[in-house]
Formats: C-alpha cells, sequence, structure tokens
C-alpha cells in the first residue's frame, strides 16, 4: 500500500502535472490543489497561507495533528525548476509527505504535528523571503510559536547499488559510503539529537540504509533545502535527503523522471519515519 500510493502521488504531480512553477502556467495552483485535496481527503482540515510573489500568488498548505508537546514539523517543497518534472525533486518528498500524513491520520502517536507542503523553494527564491518556507517559518517565529524541530524532506527517491555517490568535502568517501543505496539525515551543530533520533529509528523500523552528518550550516550542502529557513528563525531542523546532486545526475533535469525512483526503498523511508514519529 505504501509504496502503490507513492507511486501515484509521484506520478500524478510529475507526469500528469510536470514542471510546476510560477512561469509555468497554474502548474503551481494544480499541485497545491491536489496536495490539499488529499490532505483534505484523509480527513485534514487544511490551512492555506497564501502570499505574493513576482505579482502572483503562491501558498503553503498547512494540516495539524493535535497531540501532546511542542509540534514536529514535517515538510517538502512542491516547485520544480523550469523545464524539469522533477520526479525526485521533490514529488519524491511530497508524495512521502501525504503517505505519513495518512499513515499518521490511520495510527496516530502522542506527539503534536504539523504537516506542510511549501511553494518557491527553488531558485529565484531559495533563501529569500519568498522562499515558501521562509514565509512559514517566519510566521511562526512572529507568533513565539514553539516547535520541538523541524524536518525537511528532500529528495527521497533515488538509490543505486553503484559506486556513483560523491561528496562535497575531499576525504569524506573515506567514513562514508561510495555506494548510493543509502537515505541521509542532516544537520546543523543545535540539531544534532534530532538526528541523531531519526537514524536509530529509521534504522530500527525499516530496511533502508542510514548515514547522518552534523556540521556548520554552510558544509556539506546541508543548509540547500527548507530546513535553512528554520534555521534562520532560530528553530532544531534536520534534512532527509538522497543526497540530490551528490548522486543522482538527472537533479535539475528534464529526466528527472519517476522511471529513475527506486520505489521500494521510498517505502521504507517512509515506513522508517512513521513508526520513527509515532514512538516520539
Amino acid at each position: 500500500m505504501v509504496r502503490e500510493n507513492l507511486l501515484s502521488h509521484v506520478e500524478y504531480l510529475s507526469s500528469r502535472i510536470g514542471e510546476r512553477n510560477l512561469w509555468k502556467g497554474d502548474s503551481l495552483e494544480r499541485a497545491a490543489a491536489y496536495i490539499e485535496g488529499t490532505l483534505r481527503r484523509y480527513g485534514y482540515p487544511v490551512e492555506r497561507q497564501s502570499y505574493a510573489s513576482y505579482g502572483k500568488s503562491s501558498s503553503n498548505l498547512v494540516a495539524e495533528i493535535e497531540g501532546e508537546g511542542k509540534p514536529i514539523v514535517v515538510g517538502a517543497h512542491y516547485d520544480t525548476v523550469p523545464g524539469s518534472p522533477g520526479a525526485d525533486d521533490n514529488a519524491s518528498a511530497v508524495a512521502g509527505l501525504l503517505e505519513l500524513a495518512r499513515l499518521l491520520r490511520e495510527t496516530p502517536g502522542r506527539r503534536k504535528m504539523i504537516l506542510a507542503a511549501f511553494a518557491n523553494e527553488e531558485p529565484p527564491f531559495y533563501g529569500s523571503n519568498n522562499m515558501g518556507s521562509m514565509v512559514y517559518a517566519a510566521s511562526l517565529r512572529e507568533k513565539k510559536a514553539p516547535v520541538d524541530f523541524m524536518i525537511s524532506l528532500e529528495m527521497i527517491g533515488y538509490f543505486s547499488k553503484d559506486r556513483i555517490q560523491r561528496y562535497s568535502i575531499p576525504g569524506m568517501s573515506l567514513f562514508y559510503p561510495e555506494t548510493a543505496d543509502f537515505i541521509g539525515v542532516a544537520g546543523n551543530f543545535r540539531s544534532w539529537r534530532c538526528v541523531s533520533a531519526l537514524k536509530k529509528g529509521i534504522r530500527k523500523h525499516s530496511s533502508v540504509k542510514v548515514q547522518t552528518l552534523v556540521a556548520p550550516e554552510p558544509v556539506g550542502g546541508i543548509n540547500l533545502s527548507d530546513n535553512s529557513s528554520f534555521w534562520r528563525h532560530q528553530y532544531r531542523a534536520v534534512m532527509v535527503t538522497d543526497t540530490a546532486f551528490f548522486r543522482n545526475r538527472h537533479y535539475h533535469q528534464e529526466t528527472d523522471t519517476m522511471e529513475t525512483l527506486d520505489f521500494d526503498s521510498m517505502a521504507e523511508v517512509v515506513k522508517g519515519l512513521f513508526r520513527t514519529l509515532q514512538e516520539m
């Protein structure tokens, strides 16, 4: 069921809609409508946080799960760069978010959680006030809203047994694998406990291999996703990723299609995250 649902979501976003951004007609709104409709079908009330960017309206989509303690935010961006159908970047992560939403609705844990789909992560928005996750994180900070930590799902579908894994820092391959068959969990120093908890949980509850990196924010590409918006606003955050362009040659290309993805490994990532979040 998990694998089939992931495949269905990725197919809709990357094949039926395809390229998703403000410059491709109504593609971004069609993606937002699909995400919102799916969450509502699962029984969630959905809040649209709309804002103007480049003279057009964009929307973050937010659903809450009631529970105890400070909320954990799980988020993924749903836009793509121009010219790419974005199956891995980032339909894979949006599919994971939606499947987590279904699983947590059917078997909730004790923790309060927020599920968020963000607009406008890709250039020219990245790092700016028009980045969807930046808008959302800023609104949380303005309200002084407590957040335990945030999980950014960033490309979770590309796996290979081949020795194609690259790293940003010379010598990392001495300590990390060259085969691209693991999921990465990365964070800044402030978020190291979150990184450790996710690593242990995913390893315990799934068959996928896990590698972690805790480093200064500009190191190793660990700031190249929506977690950086939460760091900017003084929240703890981690990124769960297949490491993007450090292994996937289809990154930001028209060849980033669903046929290149490993849905069995994706399903294991989602199952591991689900059980880990349940236990927190």
